[in-house]
């Protein structure tokens, strides 16, 4: 058996460990297993040759620990509407010996591979994307990575901030969900998170944010600067998300970006000192935390025994903390978001601190 193993749409921590679990478990039933580079791009063009690199244990331990995707990644759409490409998938797979696929990516590559499953192609699916935004999991390779650095990078802004006397919007990634911005700016207790399944008024924001000076000065805090998290989707109520260009990708997506400058400017004749900072792909060039290094290795596992057993259609995933199988379809319910009600608190423009042991 020959297995092709692929990585798709943008980079994140947790690849390289996912392809090394592919290798490490197919070796020791003999499965052959080949690296398709730059995604769903190999298998979409005819001069492709040089898009595949065959893969053993002593390559894969040189892989295993570093970040992004030694197999690199493109956002190619192989099953566009106006540019299908599946019968050249076919030929290709043909061409070069292969059985099944296993595809890692977020909602556009495992989508993409969800059609191709459905037009003959077996594919195996792993559930990656720093967003955690995927439905059918409650994990995706690359989140607890981002969040470290999320975390991290806020306590370095806050003593700029805090020399300053700032008001410091830390802009992070989230396009519909807030995941991120949630889950990080808790963790680096953010006096303020913005996230895109709640829109909000600049008029609330400021009140926010003189209320929070009123009650520091109240108990008699020095500390005169605040740190705001905001997710890339994150909007004003009526307003559309901030746009960093007007470029759409294969999969009909505009590139976000800039909403945390945009708000600086809004809040100047407000506040006496306004920053930003975008963490853009900071965010996703770490070397994965040892989360996403063994979570990745076991998804790598799980999707060879689901090849074996002809599970196609399916990716791995994480319900309960345990390791599961769901149907690809599944991903088409994306994306996951944020529960505002249980898990955001609207007045204060915060992450809600009751029910301490509610999952999310």
């Amino acid at each position: 058996m020959r297995i092709g193993v692929l990585t798709g749409g943008g980079d994140a921590p947790g690849l390289n460990p996912a392809i090394a679990g592919v290798v490490e478990r197919a070796s020791i039933d003999g499965i052959e297993v080949v690296g398709l580079k730059r995604g769903w791009q190999a298998l979409s063009i005819r001069e492709n040759d040089h898009h595949i690199v065959k893969l053993g244990p002593e390559i894969i331990r040189e892989w295993s620990r570093l970040g992004g995707s030694k197999l690199q990644c493109s956002r190619t759409n192989p099953v566009k509407e106006d540019n299908d490409r599946t019968d050249l998938v076919k030929e290709n797979m043909k061409k070069w010996g292969l059985d099944a696929l296993i595809a890692i990516g977020g909602e556009d590559t495992l989508g993409a591979a969800e059609v191709l499953n459905a037009r003959g192609v077996p594919v195996i699916g792993i559930p990656k994307t720093i967003d955690r935004d995927l439905a059918g999991t409650e994990y995706t390779l690359g989140y607890d990575t981002a969040l470290n650095v999320i975390c991290e990078s806020a306590e370095r802004v806050a003593h700029t901030a805090e020399s300053h006397e700032t008001i410091f919007f830390l802009e992070v990634m989230g396009r519909h969900a807030g995941w991120l911005a949630l889950r990080g700016g808790e963790s680096a207790f953010a006096d303020v998170i913005l996230i895109p399944e709640y829109p909000f008024s600049v008029h609330k924001l400021i009140s926010v944010l003189k209320e929070r000076q009123r009650e520091n000065e109240h108990l008699g805090f020095e500390h005169r600067y605040k740190i705001i998290v905001v997710a890339e989707g994150s909007h004003i109520e009526g307003e559309e998300a901030v746009r960093r260009d007007s470029k759409l990708d294969e999969f009909g997506h505009y590139s976000l970006g800039g909403v945390g400058d945009y708000l600086k400017g809004l809040l100047e004749h407000e506040f006496k000192h306004t920053r930003y900072t975008a963490l853009a792909y900071l965010q996703r060039g770490a070397p994965p935390t040892q989360r996403d290094r063994q979570i990745g290795r076991r998804f790598g596992h799980a999707a060879v025994e689901l090849v074996k057993n002809g599970k196609f259609g399916h990716m791995v995933g994480v319900q309960k903390s345990k390791l599961t199988v769901v149907p690809l379809r599944e991903v088409r319910k994306s994306p996951r978001l944020v529960d505002v009600d249980k898990l955001y608190d609207r007045e204060r423009l915060n992450v809600k601190i009751e029910n301490p042991l509610l999952e999310g």
